[in-house]
């Protein structure tokens, strides 16, 4: 059994904002520097969307917002602004869910190639693994490499709100090519198709990203800041007061949808 797998940060960005360049003829300039900072941050991805026509900036929250502002200016001389930030979703096949057979076929005029794929939940954070169990004696080797090469290099979306996948294992079970008529782009298409379809057969949940956060504050203000947690739908540890009295730490995970603009 073949394997490859699509590791993962610690940490992901889990906020998109749309970037808005002062003067629209800055737009390929923008994106020369933008790049140039997402290979210093890891944390910063960049994305330009050939179909809208917009260029998004993912971070882990509005205070990257504001130093992104700060470096482009002082660094290059160049005035940008951000949009509207919105939650990153993704989406995974329900933990509990049983494992579906997604099936894609290509095959228009002189063109053929058939894909089944498995589809199971993985563990959590395991990102998307892959695997090949399919026989050498029915599908050619270099046919099956390239389908899991097709499996990695496309950002693959769910079904419920177009987010991307994630958490779960992808196997070949089996495929076929034509003698005369399969190219390696008819493969290309009917991996997408199987995913596509897996993914409609299969019982998929809705993932949010939540914050790990530490605050350290005036014991006096526990009692508030434990009740502004629970309101955004958050947890939170035992509160561990210093030994003076005086300041307070308080642990815990929240949404990052209802905590991004938490003061």
């Amino acid at each position: 059994m073949c394997r490859q797998e699509q590791t993962h940060p610690l940490l992901e960005p889990v906020m998109s904002y749309r970037v808005l360049p002062e003067q629209e003829n800055q737009m390929n300039t923008v994106i020369e520097k933008l790049h140039l900072l997402e290979e210093e941050d890891p944390l910063l991805q960049v994305k330009w969307n050939p179909h809208t026509k917009e260029l998004t900036a993912h971070v882990m929250g509005p205070v990257q917002i504001e130093i992104l502002e700060r470096i482009m200016k002082e660094r290059y001389d160049i005035n940008v602004t951000f949009g509207k930030g919105r939650i990153l979703y993704k989406e995974t096949i329900a933990p509990e869910a049983q494992p579906v057979e997604g099936v894609g076929h290509y095959e228009p005029l002189r063109h053929y190639a058939e894909v089944h794929l498995l589809l199971e939940p993985g563990e959590p954070g395991s990102g998307l693994q892959f695997f090949t169990a399919c026989s050498e004696d029915v599908l050619d080797r270099n046919w099956q490499r390239l389908i899991l090469t097709h499996l990695e290099e496309k950002e693959h979306l769910g079904v419920l709100t177009g987010s991307p996948i994630t958490d779960m294992q992808i196997t070949l079970l089996t495929g076929r090519a034509h003698q005369k008529h399969t190219e390696g782009g008819d493969f290309r298409q009917a991996t997408y198709r199987a995913v596509r379809q897996g993914l409609k057969k299969a019982k998929t949940v809705l993932l949010e990203p939540y914050y790990s956060f530490r605050l350290e504050l005036p014991a006096e203000n526990v009692g508030r800041a434990m009740n502004d947690v629970q309101q955004m739908g958050g947890s939170f540890d035992p509160p561990q007061t210093a030994p003076d009295g005086q300041t307070a730490t308080l642990t815990g995970t929240a949404p990052a949808s209802t905590m991004r603009s938490y003061p």
